[in-house]
C-alpha cells in the first residue's frame, strides 16, 4: 500500500524549521547577508540588532547565528562574547573584510564555526550553516550508519529492525523524538519493499535542482510506520547515475537528520562519491557481513577506508549476520581468527532465521510482528542498547 497519501493530510505534525538569527551592526552590507539567509527557505530567518538582542535576549532562539562585523576590533570582541555569554554553544558565522592571522585568532578562542570573506558565495554561506546546525545538533541528534559488506548480508534487514528497536525504546522511555529510517539505496528502495511503504512521490524536481530540498519538501516524503519509525525510501533509479546525486544526497540529509532524534540509514555495498562524505558525519558506523572469507574481506576493506577518513573517532562495529552453529559444532571461521583479522574493531553475531525473515518479507511487516521473542531481534536489541544507544564520540 502507498501511505504517501495519508503522510500529507491535514494535521500531521510539522517538524520545526532550524532557525538563523541575523544581527545587524551597522554594516553597509547586512542587507546582502539578511537576503541569503532569506533565500534558504529551509531556515526560518530572524533579523535584530545587536541591541534589541541584548535587551530581550531570552526573546529569540537560535540555532545558529550570522554577525557581519567589519573587523575584529574590541567592540566587536565584546559582542562575540555577549552572544556567547547569552546563547551558549550556538553555532557563529562571521562574515567580514579580509582579516590578517592574530585576527583569525581571536575569532577562534571564542570559538566561531566558520568566517567567511566579502562578497560572500551563496553556496558557500549555505554550507557553512548547514554544517554549523548539523554540529551543533550533535548533543541531541544521532545518525547511525548500516552498511553492507556485500549484497545480500541483510544488512537492510538490520537497519529496519534497529529503527524499530530504537522507537520502541524511545516510547518505553517516553522520550521526545522521533526516528527516521533512511533508505540510501535508490536502486533498490528496499526497506520501502520490506515494510510495504513503497513510494511513488516523484523526485524529478530536485534531481535536476536539489537546492529545492527543504522541510516542506522533506515532509512530504515523510511514511510513517505503525510501529513508530519514519521511513525515506524510494526506488529512483535515476537518481544513481544522476551529476547531481551527491548534493542530492547531501541536501536530504542535513534536512531530515536535524529532524529526528535518530536517523538510521541503510547504505548499499556498493561505491558511490557521497559515500565517505555521509560515513564522515555519523555517529556509529555497523558493517553487516557474513560468516565467509569474501564478505570478511570486503569488511576489512571497508575497516581500512573508515580508518583513512580521519576526523573524529567514532564506535565501529561489525554484526556478522546469518550465523549458524550447532549444538556440538563451532563456527566455520573461529573467533580468535576474526579477531586476528578485525584487529582492535570489535564484533558481534547475529543468528540465523531464514523462515522467519522470509515471512516477515512476503507479508511486508517488521520480524516482531512474526514473532516477537525471535532470537535475532534479542541479539539486535542487546546490541542496539550497549553501542548504538550507549555511543559516545571521541575527540
Amino acid at each position: 500500500m502507498n501511505m504517501i497519501e495519508n503522510d500529507i493530510l491535514p494535521g500531521r505534525n510539522k517538524m520545526r524549521k532550524n532557525t538563523v538569527l541575523v544581527l545587524d551592526t551597522g554594516q553597509p552590507d547586512f542587507s546582502v547577508i539578511a537576503h541569503h539567509v532569506e533565500k534558504m527557505s529551509h531556515f526560518l530567518r530572524e533579523v535584530a540588532t545587536f541591541e534589541e538582542m541584548m535587551r530581550a535576549p531570552g526573546g529569540y532562539t537560535p540555532d545558529i547565528i550570522v554577525l557581519d562585523i567589519g573587523s575584529v576590533t574590541a567592540s566587536e570582541l565584546e559582542i562575540l562574547s555577549s552572544i556567547r555569554g547569552h546563547y551558549g554553544d550556538v553555532p557563529i558565522v562571521i562574515v567580514s573584510e579580509a582579516l590578517d592571522d592574530a585576527q583569525v585568532r581571536k575569532l577562534l578562542k571564542l570559538k566561531v564555526h566558520d568566517w567567511l570573506r566579502k562578497p560572500v558565495n551563496f553556496g558557500e554561506f549555505l554550507n557553512s550553516i548547514q554544517s554549523g546546525i548539523r554540529t551543533s545538533k550533535q548533543s541531541s541528534t544521532r545518525v547511525h550508519a548500516i552498511i553492507s559488506a556485500v549484497g545480500g548480508s541483510g544488512a537492510t534487514t538490520v537497519a529496519v529492525s534497529l529503527s524499530e528497536i530504537i522507537a520502541r525504546r524511545l516510547a518505553k522511555d517516553k522520550a521526545n523524538g522521533s526516528v527516521a529510517l533512511f533508505d540510501l539505496d535508490f536502486s533498490t528502495g528496499s526497506c520501502g519493499y520490506l515494510l510495504n511503504l513503497t513510494s511513488g512521490f516523484n523526485l524529478d524536481s530536485v534531481i535536476s535542482n536539489p537546492s529545492r530540498i527543504d522541510s516542506e519538501f522533506v515532509n512530504l516524503l515523510q511514511q510513517k510506520h505503525d510501529h513508530g519509525m519514519i521511513v525515506y525510501s524510494f526506488k529512483r533509479r535515476e537518481v544513481v547515475t544522476s551529476l547531481n546525486c551527491y548534493e542530492l544526497v547531501l541536501r536530504m540529509l542535513d534536512v531530515v537528520t536535524v529532524q529526528h532524534t535518530h536517523t538510521v540509514l541503510d547504505i548499499p555495498y556498493y561505491e558511490t562519491d557521497w559515500r565517505q562524505d555521509v560515513l564522515s558525519g555519523v555517529n556509529t558506523v555497523t558493517i553487516v557481513c557474513e560468516m565467509n572469507l569474501p564478505s570478511i574481506k570486503h569488511t576489512m576493506d571497508m575497516l581500512e577506508s573508515i580508518r583513512e577518513m580521519g576526523g573524529p573517532k567514532k564506535p565501529v562495529h561489525v554484526l556478522i549476520n546469518k550465523r549458524r552453529k550447532g549444538l556440538f559444532s563451532g563456527d566455520r571461521i573461529p573467533k580468535a581468527k576474526l579477531k586476528q583479522l578485525f584487529g582492535e574493531t570489535p564484533f558481534d553475531y547475529l543468528p540465523d532465521e531464514h523462515d522467519l525473515m522470509a515471512e516477515a518479507m512476503d507479508r511486508g511487516v517488521t520480524l516482531s510482528d512474526v514473532n516477537s521473542s525471535s532470537k535475532f531481534l534479542k541479539a539486535l536489541t542487546k546490541y542496539a542498547n550497549d553501542v548504538v544507544l550507549a555511543e559516545k564520540v571521541q575527540a
